[in-house]
């Protein structure tokens, strides 16, 4: 029996499902809609594509030949007034999906699509955080587990001994819903097991984030097109950066956004960026945006990244009142690094280096915390550094990376920074340099820790 609105005082319930793109929205939306339809608890079910204005009219037309069959009506806002009327009567309960509400400078009227009913039900996706003060939020950005397993494992052909091998892909891929499906694909497709699949896994990682199978489920009309397009992973957050990185300052802020891909994605700093610095290095990174005649502008640097969060492209958390934390997901950060040519990656490498040198020369005898934070860093940069062959920046950064390692007990990295330091200036500036001579006194300071240990005092290293 259909329910019947008139025993009922609630208001109308409105959800949104808000995520990063990959996240699976729109197919937990999707999968939603499918069991309501099989339970036959709804009169109708109605799924309108929110991703722009034109796209809306679009669906709302198609609505109101279902709903009108003979009627013509003369604007797209005499459709929408329509559907809301009918809608607005009805006894029995229906949903309304409105799905990638992504960009609210297009739909700012929102509301105006939304048919006043207590009958009525209203389901939204977006990846735009703001879109939470619409109704009740559900948010989330990473599959579950077992359902991440279960799906994996489809292409494993039964073998239960692959359950390593899939739950290392899940870390890998950071649990993203769309990266697990892509990966799953692209394993099925080429017959894989999947242990062979991690063992490769960052020579075929390009090609996992842009495998979109010929029967794909995530569509979506772009702009411009007439037809729906499949989505992968690089299309979906080129679409988000595309909505943030807009006006004068577009590049600029998309500069921003992709530096921090070169740093470990949770934690990052604001402090990496703020510090007064004498580096010559730094003054062509895109952080010098928020300085103003050499003063940081923490507001500046806060309403940017507020709004890469608005729409699900970072998420961050305030340490006090003057500095911010950034994280991205990994698999965000992998894509941004992965969007560059080989020169692009080895400049913002290089910046990232520079930030890093300058973030460590200035925390001192800091907290455990801070120091953790650091050697993360450090250990993510230094694997970049590893894929690209580096000048003289970064044999300046090894001495001070070198006595950081060394300050936390990581003696084997510590000895690696000072022998690429020693390399470097011996060739660049000969054996009696001071500051080859500096670095020899480095290691040889650090073997004497090594082998001592009634050392009381720690040794000298010199910067």
């Amino acid at each position: 029996m259909l329910f019947d609105c008139a025993t009922t005082t609630s208001t109308q319930l409105i959800v949104v499902l808000i995520g990063m793109g990959g996240a699976g929205k729109t197919q937990l939306a999707l999968d939603y809609c499918r069991r309501m339809k099989d339970s036959r608890r709804f009169r109708a079910i109605f799924w309108f594509d929110a991703s722009s204005r034109n796209a809306l009219y679009s669906s709302m037309e198609t609505a109101t030949k279902q709903l009108f069959p003979n009627r013509v009506f003369d604007t797209p806002d005499a459709a929408v007034a329509s559907v809301n009327e009918i809608l607005s009567r009805w006894r029995e309960r229906w949903p309304l999906v409105f799905d990638n509400l992504d960009n609210p400078a297009d739909l700012r009227d929102i509301l105006r699509f939304f048919p006043a009913s207590q009958c009525g039900s209203i389901l939204i996706t977006s990846r735009l955080s703001g879109s939470k003060e619409l109704g009740k939020s559900i948010e989330f950005d990473r599959m579950e587990e077992e359902e991440g397993l279960q799906l994996l494992l489809q292409s494993s052909r039964g073998d239960t001994n692959e359950v390593d091998a899939a739950e290392e892909i899940l870390s890998l891929l950071g649990n993203l819903p769309l990266a697990i499906d892509q990966a799953r694909a692209y394993i099925s497709k080429r017959q894989l097991r999947l242990r062979s699949f991690v063992t490769k896994y960052e020579k075929r990682k390009q090609s996992v984030m842009r495998e979109t199978p010929q029967f794909w489920q995530y569509r979506r009309m772009l702009p411009g097109e007439d037809k729906e397009t499949s989505l992968n992973l690089l299309t979906t957050w080129e679409m988000s950066l595309q909505l943030v990185c807009v006006g004068e300052c577009a590049a600029e802020l998309e500069k921003v956004i992709t530096l921090f891909a070169f740093f470990d994605p949770v934690n990052i700093g604001e402090r990496f960026f703020s510090n007064e610095v004498d580096d010559g290095n730094l003054t062509t990174s895109p952080m010098s945006i928020f300085r103003d005649d050499g003063d940081w502008n923490h507001l500046g640097f806060e309403d940017v990244v507020v709004k890469m969060q608005e729409l699900s492209l970072l998420q961050f958390s305030h340490c006090n009142e003057s500095e911010i934390t950034v994280s991205l997901h990994s698999m965000v950060s992998e894509w941004l690094r992965l969007r560059l040519d080989e020169d692009s990656q080895r400049r913002f490498l290089n910046t990232a280096v520079s930030h890093l040198k300058c973030h460590l020369l200035s925390i001192g005898d800091s907290d455990h915390k801070t120091r953790q934070e650091g050697l993360a860093h450090l250990d993510t940069i230094w694997r970049g550094v590893e894929r690209f062959s580096l000048g003289d920046e970064f044999m300046e950064a090894c001495v001070p990376f070198g006595n950081f390692y060394c300050d936390q007990g990581r003696l084997k990295d510590a000895e690696m920074m000072y022998n690429r330091a020693l390399t470097g200036y011996e060739k660049a500036l000969g054996p009696e340099h001071t500051s080859t001579l500096n670095t020899l006194n480095n290691l040889g300071n650090l073997y004497s820790f090594s082998l001592s240990v009634h050392l009381h005092s720690p040794p000298l290293f010199k910067y």
